[in-house]
């Protein structure tokens, strides 16, 4: 997903987290909820805004503004993290 579609909050972040992200990208993706067809950042706030700034600095950046995403609600029902409703297998 581009990274300009993801509405998310600029944070404050290292120097470590900025160069490991500079040098092997994200490790994990970033988490999203979709509300009214909008996508909001619920995990990733520091590597989307290390993203951003990799990509004022120098805009064709290796890694692109596309990030991995993984959906935590699809917009169209409600979410439900009751533990009784979770696999105990």
């Amino acid at each position: 997903m581009n990274l300009n579609k993801i509405q998310y909050e600029y944070k404050e972040y290292s120097q470590t987290l900025y160069q490991s992200v500079l040098r092997i990208g994200f490790s994990f993706p970033i988490k999203v909820n979709i509300i009214d067809g909008h996508y909001y950042c619920v995990d990733g706030h520091k590597r989307l805004s290390i993203l951003n700034d990799l990509l004022k600095e120098n805009p064709s950046y290796q890694k692109g503004d596309d990030v991995t995403i993984i959906v935590l609600n699809n917009g169209n029902s409600r979410s439900n993290d009751c533990w009784r409703s979770r696999n105990t297998h």
